[in-house]
């Protein structure tokens, strides 16, 4: 004979998980995925910052690209051309939403016959305050043709 009592318990058996079973998995899976989640956060905090560099370095070097294709002539005597890319590179610049401040500074060397073009770029770190900025520099060198 079957006893109604047995029957009862074994229904319950097969009904699922109990409210504090749930939150006790819950609870556990939290305490897990914190810091994960933190991970992720800097993750995207360091990409972002590397995104930024590029952008900079990019800025840069399209500076020292458009100075070294002018004459020799014109960027030791500082022409009219000069400054025109002067005033399109230099001061405060905002490429694809990052705001850049940038120094160009030209010092000619008479006894090797070069120019030294030297780009200074400024830049504030993704998800930081104003005074969390980065400094990048890069150098670039102009000959007289032969």
């Amino acid at each position: 004979m079957c006893n109604s009592r047995d029957f009862l318990s074994d229904k319950k058996k097969i009904a699922g998980f109990t409210m504090i079973e749930i939150a006790i998995a819950m609870f556990i899976l939290a305490v897990y995925l914190m810091p994960l989640m933190q991970h992720f956060v800097f993750t995207r905090r360091v990409s972002l910052a590397a995104r930024d560099a590029v952008i900079v370095n990019s800025f840069q070097t399209s500076c020292i690209g458009e100075l070294c294709l002018l004459d020799y002539g014109d960027l030791s005597s500082k022409g009219a051309t000069f400054t025109l890319v002067l005033k399109k590179y230099s001061g405060n610049k905002r490429v694809n939403n990052l705001d850049i401040k940038t120094q160009v500074g030209i010092n000619e060397n008479v006894e090797l016959k070069m120019i030294t073009i030297d780009v200074r770029s400024e830049f504030r770190f993704p998800g930081s305050g104003d005074q969390a900025r980065r400094e990048v520099c890069i150098r670039g060198y102009a000959f007289p043709k032969p």
